[in-house]
């Protein structure tokens, strides 16, 4: 199945609930096919909005699929450790604390800002805060990170 007809069938569904497309994926673990669709939105997403997104999929999928072996359906949330994928992303994310990963290095904390192509973290050395900036294009991961 390509898997932007999940794409296409979610497409208005999605718009009319203020809801967004995260991620959709064809995965197999511990043995088992998983079409894992992601949705979030705005404020987070609740479990009563993650099952309606759920039967409304189901009902409609069933067309598309029939040239695939057994899956399972997964419609979940990104986390709380979601994954910033994009530049615009980032920047919707600012004032949140992150984690980022560059050649060599992890940072987490406080991102401050971004601006062209650099971000600025806020982070916490042995009980000081500095500032750290970096250049975008160094950046391998960059996600949201819970703060323990």
């Amino acid at each position: 199945m390509d898997l932007k007809i999940v794409n296409q069938i979610l497409d208005s569904y999605l718009k009319e609930k203020n809801l967004v497309l995260d991620n959709v994926e064809l995965v197999k673990e511990s043995g088992y096919l998983i079409l894992r669709v992601s949705i979030d939105k705005e404020n987070g997403i609740d479990i009563d909005e993650l099952a309606a997104v759920n039967e409304y999929l189901s009902e409609r999928i069933d067309k598309y699929d029939s040239d695939m072996p057994e899956y399972m359906l997964e419609v979940c949330s990104p986390g709380a450790e979601k994954l910033l994928k994009s530049i615009s992303e980032v920047k919707a994310n600012v004032g949140k604390y992150v984690h980022v990963e560059i050649i060599n290095m992890i940072y987490e904390g406080v991102l401050e800002s971004v601006n062209e192509n650099k971000i600025t973290l806020k982070i916490n050395a042995k009980g000081r805060f500095k500032k750290v900036v970096l250049d975008y294009e160094d950046i391998k991961i960059i996600r949201l990170a819970v703060k323990i």
